[in-house]
């Protein structure tokens, strides 16, 4: 007889078990009667603390900014500041779950600041370009 505990969901019981011999016979000598385990409590393991955010989150989208619709990899930056743009010419292309999807101009203007670079992480809204 071996005595071994055992943990389910939290919580521990101490068990009896019977061995049994190398060929699988049941040993010759009958076993006592074992009353039940009672369960033995044990604290609960502390939650993981939740990991620190990697990106800030974005900030507010202002008039001719250009936002990521997704969260994704940037792929490559098609423009630089002083650009001109026409309405529907694309921009950037960013990569989200093996996918490329290009992010194209809502209207015609010029390109006046640049926040994404080709390699970066951005998340859904985050600015990726602004058109004066």
């Amino acid at each position: 007889m071996k005595t071994l505990r055992i943990t389910v969901d939290g919580t521990a019981y101490d068990v009896t078990v019977e061995v049994l011999d190398d060929d699988g016979a049941t040993p010759t000598r009958p076993a006592a009667p074992v009353a039940a385990a009672a369960p033995v409590r044990t604290a609960p393991a502390p939650a993981p603390a939740a990991p620190a955010p990697t990106t800030p989150p974005p900030a507010a989208a202002g008039a001719g900014d250009v936002v990521s619709p997704l969260a994704g990899t940037v792929v490559s930056v098609d423009v630089k500041v002083g650009d001109t743009v026409a309405a529907g010419q694309q921009l950037v292309m960013l990569e989200a779950m093996k996918m490329n999807t290009p992010i194209q101009a809502p209207s015609a203007g010029t390109v006046s600041a640049v926040s994404a670079q080709a390699g970066q992480s951005v998340a859904e809204g985050q600015v990726l370009l602004s058109l004066s």
